[in-house]
């Protein structure tokens, strides 16, 4: 019975358990209790009560997904994923969901208010930088001398990437580069490449926050 007790010291004793670690335990747990031609009639009956015990638990619809997408945003599990088509479906949509809301809650923001207030606010505040108009910093010479290309630098690109499509690209990078080690902390592996994947690494928070003890079974 190691095994027991190795998989509850990974979900409590662990710096880092997260929810992305549930379903590969759980998988592995029924490969040990999986029962064999070699098995004793003991040994055959002791795996049957166990994993009868331990396959009740997250069958839930609603959890059985949240394992699943926190299983494949855990870059040390990620591969257990691969061949569900639908997880990576769930992932893209949530986030396209979640950004559309998130836009339409800034629209809102932009829109509300004392329309007649601001406008008052704004026509004082032009009044106030024309009696008092900014200087503009004076450039140094090495500024002066590439003030063209750093001007295309800072200027947004007119053909940038749609959110859907880096979202597509961001999950077609993560899905091909290799898994990491099961020692190393996934969620700080997602901060040091939040650069590289803004979108997902932004989805990953939300589901490696939760501890995998407190996953409800």
């Amino acid at each position: 019975m190691r095994v027991m007790y190795t998989s509850t010291l990974c979900v409590s004793s662990e710096k880092n358990p997260t929810s992305g670690q549930i379903l590969p335990i759980l998988k592995k747990l029924e490969m040990h209790f999986t029962v064999t031609d070699g098995d004793t009639v003991f040994v055959s009956n002791l795996k049957k009560q166990v994993w009868g015990n331990l396959s009740k638990r997250y069958q839930s619809d609603e959890i059985r997904s949240f394992l699943e997408e926190a299983t494949a945003l855990d870059p040390r599990f990620k591969q257990k994923m691969d061949d569900n088509a639908s997880v990576w479906d769930r992932i893209k949509g949530k986030f396209l969901a979640k950004n559309l809301t998130d836009s339409e809650k800034s629209t809102d923001l932009d829109c509300g208010g004392d329309g007649d207030e601001n406008m008052e606010g704004m026509e004082s505040e032009a009044e106030e930088n024309q009696m008092h108009p900014c200087k503009t910093p004076k450039m140094t010479p090495l500024e002066e001398l590439f003030a063209d290309e750093d001007a295309q630098k800072v200027t947004p690109q007119q053909n940038s990437m749609s959110i859907q499509d880096q979202v597509e690209k961001e999950l077609h990078m993560y899905k091909a580069m290799p898994r990491i080690v099961t020692s190393d902390d996934a969620a700080a592996w997602w901060w040091n490449m939040r650069t590289t994947y803004p979108c997902l690494s932004d989805m990953a928070f939300s589901y490696l926050c939760v501890q995998a003890s407190s996953t409800p079974k």
